[in-house]
C-alpha cells in the first residue's frame, strides 16, 4: 500500500511542477512567495521535499478526506502533513464517515483543533471516543458545530459545548440525549448564537429555548421540528418583544395554536396600539416561516400574518387544513419579497388564490410554487400563474386538475423569458435546466402534453448565413439578399451544410447551431414514461440534439400506434405489427437488443394501463 501511494503521487507531483510556476502570484496573501521563488529559481525540482511545505499542504488539499487518512501511512513526514491543521479547516464527516474509522476522526479533531473552524460529525459513532483526554477541549475556534445524526450521550454533549463560547451555529437535530440541561449550557457559554437547530429533539421543549432566547441576543434563526411547548403565550409573548427571529421553523408542531402564533406575530393586546380603527404592531423580521402540519392552526391563526410579515420570503402552510382562500387573498399581496410558497394539500382552495397570486407585487420574485394536492386548482390558476411569474424555476401542481394547455403555457413561458443559445464551431454554452416541473397523478395530462416540453427542449436549428451579410434585412426578408435559413438540425441538414461549406458558397464560422438556453426538466410519475424523459434530457445537456430528436419521434411514433390499436379494440394485425415495429426501435435507441426492448417494453406497458399519460 506504502509503495502504491508513493508512485501515484510521484505522478501528481511531477504533473502539478508544471502548474506551480504559473500560479506562483495566487500564493502572495499567504506570505510563501519569497520561498517558492527561491525553490523555483532552480532548474529543475528533484525531489518532493523540495517543495516549500505549504505548496505540498496546497497541493495534498485537492485529496478527498479519505485519501489524506490513508496517506498518513506512508511515512512519518506525511503523517504529520497530513495532520497539518491547515487541510482541517473544515471537518465535514457526512460524505465519508463509512470510510473513516472513529479513531481517524479523533486524531483529526486532536492534532488539528485550534484550526478548526466548521465541524459536521454526522453519523460518526464515537461514544467510545468522546471521552479522550483533550478532546473536548481541542477545538477552541469552533464556530459551527453539527452533531445530527450522531451516537452520543448527554455528558459527551455537555463536555463538548462547554466553554465553547464562539459558537454561532449549532446543530443539534434528532439528537435523544439533548436536554433542557442542555439548552441551559448553551445560554450560559455560547452568547455570540446565531442559528440553533434542535428539530426531532424529544426531551427539549419551549422551557429550555427561553433560557437561550434570553442569554443570545444575536440569535435569529431557530429550527424546532417537533418541539413541545409553542402554546405558551408568555414564551411567545417574549419573542414578540425581543422581534429578532428571521427564520422559524414549527413543522409538526401540534403544540402551536392559533393564539399562540397571533400572540407571536401580534402580542397581546394590551401592547397593541389603537390607530383609525386599525391593529398596529411593529412589522415582524420574519423572512422563512414554515408551519408544515401544524394541526392546530387554521384561518383565524393564519389570518394574524395580514400586513405584519411583510419580509417573508418563504412561506409554508402545507396540511394546515381549514384555511380558507379569503385570507389568503388578503395576505399574498402584503407579501411583496415573497419567492418559495408552499399550499399542498389545502384541498379547499381554488383558482382564485393563483389568480391573486399572479396579480401580487410578489410575482416577479416567485421561484418555487407548490399546489399539490389542490384538487380544485386547474389549467385557469395555472397558466394566470405561469404569465405572470415569468421567473419560476420549480412548479408541483401533482394531483390537480391541470391539462396539457398547463404544460404548453410552461414552454411558452420558458421560450419568451429567455434568448436562444448559439453555438458557433466548438464553442458551446450548455443548455441549463430553467424549469422544473411535477405533476403526478394528473389525469388530464396525456403524452401529448409532455411532447410538447420534449420537443422544446431538443429545438435545435441551424441558422445559415452569407459571409457578406451581415445582418440580416428586416425589411426584405423574402427578397434573395437575405440569405438567412432556419430549419430542424438533422443528420441530412448537417450533411447538406458540409457539402455546402466545402463548394465555397460559405466561408469560415457561416454556419451557427442555436438552442434554447433553458429546459425544462419533467417528473411525470409514470415509471415508462419518466424513463425516456430522463433519457431525453440527459442527451440535450450532452449536446446530443440528434439523439434527442429521435428518442422523441420514436416515443411518439410507439405511442401512436398504440392509442391507434387501443381505439381499434386491440384487433387489426397491421396495427400490431405497427406496435411491435415501434417498440423495437424505442428499444434499439436506448441501445437495448431486439428482444429484450419487447419484453420490457411490454412489461413496463403492463404496468401503466390506467395511467393517462401512458
Amino acid at each position: 500500500m506504502r509503495s502504491n501511494l508513493v508512485n501515484s503521487f510521484k505522478v501528481v507531483f511531477s504533473s502539478l511542477m508544471v502548474i506551480v510556476k504559473p500560479n506562483a502570484a495566487s500564493l502572495h496573501d499567504e506570505g510563501v512567495e519569497v520561498q517558492l521563488a527561491q525553490t523555483l529559481s532552480r532548474e529543475r525540482l528533484t525531489s518532493w521535499l523540495d517543495v516549500p511545505l505549504e505548496v505540498r499542504i496546497k497541493i495534498i488539499a485537492y485529496l478527498d478526506p479519505q485519501d489524506i487518512v490513508c496517506s498518513s501511512r506512508v511515512s512519518r513526514g506525511w503523517h504529520h502533513m497530513c495532520y497539518d491543521g491547515q487541510l482541517w479547516n473544515t471537518l465535514d464527516t457526512a460524505k465519508f464517515y463509512h470510510g473513516i474509522p472513529a479513531e481517524a476522526v479523533t486524531m483529526i479533531i486532536m492534532k488539528a483543533g485550534p484550526f478548526i473552524r466548521n465541524i459536521n460529525l454526522c453519523g460518526v459513532k464515537l461514544r467510545d471516543n468522546w471521552n479522550v483526554r483533550g478532546l473536548p477541549e481541542a477545538c477552541k475556534n469552533l464556530q459551527n458545530l453539527s452533531l445530527r445524526g450522531c451516537n452520543v450521550d448527554s455528558t459527551a454533549i455537555h463536555s463538548f459545548l462547554t466553554a465553547k463560547n464562539r459558537l454561532v451555529h449549532i446543530n443539534l437535530s434528532g439528537l435523544a440525549a439533548a436536554t433542557n440541561h442542555t439548552m441551559r449550557i448553551i445560554a450560559a457559554d455560547c452568547h455570540e448564537l446565531q442559528h440553533l437547530d434542535i428539530s426531532r429533539c424529544i426531551n427539549i421543549d419551549t422551557r429550555g429555548l427561553q433560557k437561550i432566547i434570553e442569554a443570545c441576543p444575536d440569535l435569529n434563526d431557530v429550527r424546532a421540528d417537533g418541539v413541545l411547548g409553542w402554546g405558551n403565550v408568555a414564551f411567545m409573548q417574549q419573542l414578540f418583544v425581543r422581534n429578532s427571529l428571521e427564520c422559524l421553523v414549527l413543522k409538526n408542531c401540534d403544540s402551536l395554536t392559533n393564539d399562540s402564533l397571533a400572540v407571536l406575530i401580534e402580542g397581546k393586546a394590551s401592547r397593541i396600539e389603537l390607530s383609525g380603527g386599525g391593529l398596529t404592531v411593529p412589522s415582524r423580521k420574519l423572512k422563512h416561516l414554515d408551519l408544515t402540519r401544524c394541526r392546530a392552526i387554521s384561518d383565524r391563526g393564519v389570518g394574524a400574518l395580514v400586513n405584519n410579515v411583510p419580509g417573508v420570503e418563504c412561506l409554508r402552510l402545507s396540511e394546515c387544513h381549514g384555511i380558507l382562500g379569503e385570507t389568503l387573498n388578503q395576505l399574498l399581496p402584503t407579501m411583496s419579497v415573497l419567492t418559495d410558497l408552499d399550499l399542498e394539500k389545502l384541498d379547499t382552495l381554488t383558482d382564485a388564490v393563483l389568480h391573486s397570486l399572479a396579480s401580487s407585487p410578489c410575482a416577479k420574485r416567485l421561484l418555487h410554487i407548490s399546489i399539490a394536492d389542490c384538487e380544485k386548482m386547474g389549467d385557469s390558476g395555472v397558466l394566470a400563474l405561469l404569465r405572470a411569474c415569468s421567473g419560476l424555476r420549480s412548479l408541483n401542481m401533482s394531483n390537480t386538475r391541470i391539462s396539457d394547455l398547463a404544460l404548453v403555457g410552461a414552454v411558452d413561458m420558458v421560450r419568451q423569458r429567455t434568448p436562444r443559445t448559439i453555438r458557433t464551431g466548438r464553442i458551446a454554452v450548455q443548455p441549463t435546466i430553467g424549469l422544473s416541473l411535477r405533476f403526478h397523478d394528473c389525469l388530464n395530462v396525456t403524452w401529448v402534453g409532455i411532447r410538447e416540453i420534449l420537443f422544446h427542449n431538443a429545438e435545435a436549428v441551424a441558422i445559415t448565413k452569407p459571409a457578406q451579410v451581415a445582418q440580416p434585412n428586416k425589411h426584405s426578408e423574402g427578397s434573395s439578399g437575405s440569405a438567412t435559413a432556419i430549419f430542424p438540425l438533422s443528420t441530412s441538414t448537417s450533411a447538406s451544410l458540409h457539402s455546402y461549406h466545402h463548394a465555397g458558397r460559405h466561408t469560415r464560422n457561416s454556419h451557427k447551431n442555436s438552442c434554447p438556453a433553458q429546459i425544462i426538466a419533467v417528473s411525470v410519475g409514470s415509471y415508462t414514461c419518466q424513463q425516456v424523459v430522463d433519457e431525453h434530457t440527459k442527451r440535450v445537456l450532452d449536446w446530443s440534439f440528434p439523439a434527442a430528436q429521435r428518442l422523441e419521434r420514436g416515443w411518439t411514433k410507439f405511442l401512436m400506434a398504440r392509442d391507434e390499436l387501443d381505439a381499434d379494440g386491440g384487433r387489426g394485425r397491421f396495427k400490431r405489427r405497427m406496435v411491435r415495429e415501434a417498440q423495437v426501435n424505442l428499444a434499439n435507441e436506448f441501445g437495448l437488443t431486439n428482444d429484450v426492448g419487447i419484453r420490457a417494453q411490454g412489461r413496463l406497458r403492463n404496468h401503466n394501463d390506467n395511467c393517462a399519460v401512458m
